[in-house]
């Protein structure tokens, strides 16, 4: 299986050992959730999410949560891991739909990056269906090469005008003043710490944008940070040639606390829950 980490799978609720990835007719559905203590992250959020890139490509999958829920836990003691990610599929092969869970090789960022932030490069790449968790090998080709090519950390996605939407795999916040500011709902993956962050956000009584941002104008703003599954909330460095403090910003470290908060809540929710 692509980047998968141990040799066992799940598959339509039986363990396998696969070596080569499905082959799919059209490209499937997916989920990565972070596991923390080998607890799923957000899960409800993310089976939320699933279902709606489900009902996007007008595909249903016949397990439901707790059956994946199951499924994850299975994993992670076959494979006696704790802190990793877990990619779940969902297609349609010539021998029927499959719904497969495996560990993915996994990295998080030290903790010397949220102190100093990351460096990011804008480029021209537009996602089609934006709403839809629906793997892309070109996109993610091309994602790739233009990370070698500039050493970036993330792409920031543009279109031909330059208006600025999201990273690749991540979302994209901007801070000036006590106000946050991202780009229209409508254009961007709606990722689930994103979510958390905006929740973050009114917990603090800070304010929220949605609005066009564009290329030229990323110099008006004060401090900018990525937010994702494995990253959380991630100050910028520098994004092209524009230079930000992000890392010192007084709104984005009250946001990261006050996620890690939501974060360790939601755990214990989640195994209250579930076992």
């Amino acid at each position: 299986m692509k980047n998968q980490l141990g040799d066992e799978v799940i598959q339509n609720g039986v363990f396998k050992r696969i070596r080569e990835d499905l082959i799919y007719k059209t490209a499937p559905v997916y989920e990565v959730i972070r596991l923390i203590g080998g607890m799923p992250l957000f899960f409800d959020e993310h089976m939320e999410r699933f279902e709606s890139s489900l009902d996007l490509v007008s595909a249903k999958c016949p397990f439901k949560s707790t059956d994946i829920f199951m499924q994850i836990q299975q994993l992670v003691e076959k494979e006696n891991v704790s802190d990793n990610n877990v990619r779940l599929e969902y297609g349609e092969t010539s021998d029927g739909w499959f719904l497969t869970l495996f560990l993915v090789i996994s990295s998080y960022p030290d903790e010397s990056v949220y102190k100093s932030g990351v460096k990011v490069n804008t480029a021209n790449v537009v996602r089609k269906n934006p709403h839809a968790k629906v793997v892309n090998e070109k996109y993610l080709s091309q994602i790739a090469d233009l990370k070698t090519e500039t050493g970036a950390y993330e792409i920031i996605l543009k279109d031909e005008t330059g208006r600025i939407a999201e990273g690749s795999k991540s979302n994209l916040f901007f801070v000036k003043g006590n106000c946050l500011y991202s780009a229209r709902e409508e254009d961007i993956l709606i990722g689930i710490t994103r979510l958390k962050v905006i929740e973050a956000m009114r917990g603090l009584g800070l304010s929220y944008r949605e609005d066009d941002i564009f290329e030229r104008n990323l110099s008006n703003y004060e401090a900018a940070f990525l937010s994702g599954t494995s990253i959380g909330v991630l100050p910028i460095e520098t994004m092209n040639e524009i230079k930000y403090n992000s890392a010192s910003n007084h709104v984005i470290m009250k946001l990261k606390e006050k996620y890690d908060e939501l974060v360790e809540s939601n755990l214990i929710k989640t195994r209250r829950q579930y076992r």
